[in-house]
Parts: structure tokens; sequence; C-alpha cells
């Protein structure tokens, strides 16, 4: 193999590694803050969930204490101190977290839900230099021509933006903030799954977060 093919198996390389990764999650943190004075570490969380499904909520708290505990780290999930038909207020929370030895809470809610249109092509178009179609003229012609001329469609996908806040129980101050974007989710249990681990670990990476 000569060195243009070399470079240009390894371009094909990276470029299908590249799709395999971003397929991989649909979820991704578009932005995330940090009090820049916090030294404070967060060791007894309190999960809230905002929606309008409390099926929803209960799973995304359910889930994001388990992955907590499994970190060595205490969490509780708001819907089992905090009933659906109560308004999630300073009061409300103060109340439930009572005597619990909680010092942070972790608050998740919708910000928008925005639609994309992507228009795709019948056929895959996928150039394989050095061979194949890009053999010799005569071969590489006809197969251009068809994909050119041959009609795609066009779908359209959501993509969910979400923010999530943790907030200093004795302050009552915002200490750290992010952002996620999922596009076009398969399954409600996709989202919090992948968003749950991102947010963790960003808290981790951070050093906002310790086990007892």
């Amino acid at each position: 193999m000569n060195l243009i093919s070399k470079n240009i198996s390894k371009v094909i390389f990276i470029m299908v590694s590249g799709l395999l990764l971003v397929s991989c999650s649909n979820t991704k943190l578009s932005q995330t803050w940090v009090e820049p004075d916090n030294k404070k570490l967060y060791k007894d969380l309190l999960i809230i969930g905002i929606g309008e499904s409390e099926q929803n909520r209960r799973a995304y708290e359910s889930y994001f204490v388990e992955e907590l505990s499994a970190r060595g780290i205490e969490a509780e999930a708001s819907y089992k101190l905090i009933r659906q038909s109560e308004k999630i207020d300073r009061e409300t929370i103060v109340k439930a977290i009572d005597g619990l030895g909680i010092d942070g809470v972790i608050l998740t809610h919708m910000v928008a839900v925005d639609e994309e249109t992507i228009y795709r092509p019948t056929m895959d178009y996928m150039p394989m230099y050095g061979g194949g179609y890009y053999g010799g003229l005569y071969s590489y012609y006809p197969h251009v021509n068809t994909y050119v001329h041959q009609p795609g469609y066009y779908t359209t996908h959501e993509t969910y933006t979400l923010e999530t806040n943790l907030y200093d129980v004795e302050t009552e101050e915002l200490v750290w903030s992010a952002r996620s974007r999922t596009f076009s989710p398969e399954s409600v249990e996709e989202v919090i799954v992948d968003l749950t681990k991102l947010l963790i670990d960003d808290l981790e990476n951070k050093h906002l977060i310790k086990s007892k």
C-alpha cells in the first residue's frame, strides 16, 4: 500500500470512527457553569425532576438516586418526600428535607423542544478512493448521476433541551448549572440513562460531590 492509499484509509477510518462515537449517545452537555468561589463538597442530595409526567419524574429521580448511590453518594428522590399535588417551592422543599441532613438540591426541568427537518437522500453516498466507483470515469459517472437525480425525502426530529441546577441548602445559592441537548431520543429511558451519567460525571469532574 503506497503513502496516498495509507493516508486515505486513515481518513476514512477516522470518519467512520467519529460517526460511531456520535451515534453512541444522542445526549450531550451543551454548556456547564460552576461557582468559581465554591469550595464545598456535597454528600447528601435531594433530586427533583419537574415535568408534566409524574411517571417520568419518578423514573428520572429514582435512576439518578441509584447512580449516585452506586458511586457512594447519598441522595433522596423528591417524589418520596413531596406529593404530586404539592407545589415545589422554597417552603415545600425546606419542610421536606428538614432533619435529613441534605446539603444540596439538584433540580432538572425542560427548557425547550426544537424541531429540525433533515433532507435524506434515498441512497448513501460514500466515497471510496483508489477503487470501486473511483476506479475509472465510466464507473464513477453513472454512480454519481444516479445519486444526484434520485429524489430523497425529509424527516423531522425533535431536540430536547434540559437545564439542571445544583443549589446549596444552607446559602440557597446556585452552585452549578448544566444544559443538555438530546437529539431525537428513542425513549424516555434513553434520555434518563444518558443524561444522568453525564451530569454525575460533570459534578465529579468539578469536585462538587463526594462519597461519605
